[in-house]
């Protein structure tokens, strides 16, 4: 039986606010101002990845090349904040033979690990220095990877760290000096991935370079700003439709289009009727994808009614609707394990109140009984004249083989699962002698929808 509290909670709409994974995005929180290249470090908890040097630049320095926004490689270098008071730089191509690799490479912890099959959209910001002289150049290389471990990594010259980036600028030389060019996309995460590295990921000969008038050395230096990284969960697992009334559901995500399976194109959608709900949020180069089960509290399935159980056959109950459960016993869990009798009910509380759910088990010896003749008489008199299997069993059962051996160990008989068991005393259509014979049963029970495999022997004699 159930019973419905009489307190309801209004849900008007429903919408996660999520969070950027990357702790400092825009380089701006500093144990110390940078005074010197090669102390991105400062920007905690950003660190080198490999044995290059990344730099860090912000407005509180006063040392030539570091401070912004003349902070680069050249007194010609100028570059405006894109948020906050710095931002990083990294090397991202060079010729030169000597160690340290193609590319420099920072690397922080994610605030959180990532989750298995969500999706989540990655971005960060870059702008090359600008080049006065021949050896600065341009590149298209640039992306971001993840590993679930910190990855640090000793390069030698023109050497890159084995990763493979989830997000990546490729194809398209990046020139523009004046602003800030976004890189970004989307993935799906594995599950685990503690750790963010951005760098050039592509050797020396996959990398596209734009140079006015290449000669040796040269190299690309870019700034990078403001990364991020978010999952896309707006929507809940399931929702409850209380009474039927009509809920909001909310996939507001940054800058993105948006698409649902019913053809709408807000942001919000009001549900009416139960079902399986798509969004797709469309961002610069990507598709995320979210889902919600919606259910109505009216057309929830039944908990089970008085019952009866075998002794020690455990029986699981379960809750059939969503919830903060507790039961009469003290579990908390959605479903409960019972091996007892006497009345188990649950409490269940969501966003459309409380519904209490109750049965009452009542526990009884079970066992499964094989019985087999010891005699049979096939004289046709119609009394006894065929060997039988007669079960009588408080679990399901099936009946797999019979089979019957004479004292030489011959089979003389076998039925098998499907066919009718009856040993009319013949073998090959000739009546069998007097005397034992040995049969053989295998058979299976299903016990707390477990199958058990069981076999049972025994003998018959044949008498006329």
């Amino acid at each position: 039986m159930k019973s419905l509290l009489p307190f309801l909670l209004n849900l008007f709409g429903l919408s996660l606010i999520a969070q950027n994974l990357i702790p400092n995005p825009g380089f701006d929180k500093l144990t110390d101002c940078p005074f010197d290249q090669s102390q991105i470090s400062f920007a905690a908890p950003w660190v080198t990845a490999s044995n290059g040097t990344p730099d860090l630049f912000n407005e509180c320095s006063n040392a030539q090349f570091i401070k912004v926004p003349y902070a680069g490689r050249w007194l010609d270098s100028y570059q405006l904040s894109r948020s906050g008071m710095g931002y990083a730089a990294l090397e991202l191509y060079t010729n030169v033979n000597v160690a340290a690799g193609n590319s420099e490479y920072m690397e922080t912890p994610l605030k959180k690990p990532m989750k298995k099959g969500i999706s989540y959209y990655l971005e960060f910001y870059v702008s090359p220095d600008i080049t006065p002289i021949s050896f600065w150049g341009y590149t298209d290389a640039v992306g971001m990877a993840l590993s679930d471990t910190f990855y640090f990594k000793e390069l030698n010259a023109k050497e890159v760290l084995p990763l493979k980036p989830v997000i990546e600028n490729k194809g398209a030389v990046i020139t523009d000096t004046a602003s800030w060019t976004r890189i970004s996309g989307c993935y799906t995460a594995k599950g685990g991935e503690k750790f963010a590295i951005i760098g050039n990921f592509r050797s020396t000969q996959e990398t596209i370079v734009e140079f006015v008038n290449p000669t040796y050395p040269f190299n690309s230096f870019f700034y990078i700003e403001d990364v991020f990284v978010q999952e896309f969960d707006p929507l809940p697992d399931t929702l409850m439709l209380c009474d039927g009334l009509p809920k909001t559901l909310n996939a507001s995500f940054l800058d993105a289009a948006y698409l649902w399976n019913t053809g709408e194109t807000d942001s919000t959608i009001v549900v009416h009727s139960p079902g399986l709900y798509t969004v797709e949020a469309v961002m610069e180069k990507c598709i995320l994808r979210d889902t919600v089960m919606v259910l109505d509290m009216r057309d929830m399935g039944n908990f089970p009614m008085d019952t009866v159980i075998c002794q020690e056959e455990p029986l699981t109950l379960t809750s059939p609707i969503i919830g903060e459960y507790l039961w009469s016993d003290g579990t908390t869990n959605k479903t409960n394990i019972v091996q007892t009798a006497g009345n188990y009910s649950v409490t269940v509380t969501n966003e459309c109140g409380q519904v209490i759910f109750s049965t009452d088990i009542e526990a009884k010896h079970c066992d499964c009984t094989i019985y087999v003749p010891n005699a049979i008489l096939p004289n046709g008199d119609g009394i006894n004249d065929e060997l039988q299997v007669f079960v009588d069993c408080d679990f399901q059962y099936q009946i797999k083989r019979l089979s019957v051996f004479d004292r030489w160990g011959s089979n003389i008989y076998t039925a098998t699962e499907g066919m009718e068991i009856k040993w009319n005393g013949k073998h090959k259509g000739k009546p069998v002698p007097n005397g034992v014979y040995v049969w053989f049963l295998e058979y299976e029970v299903v016990r707390n929808g477990v199958v058990q495999k069981l076999t049972k022997s025994g003998d018959v004699s044949v008498l006329k």
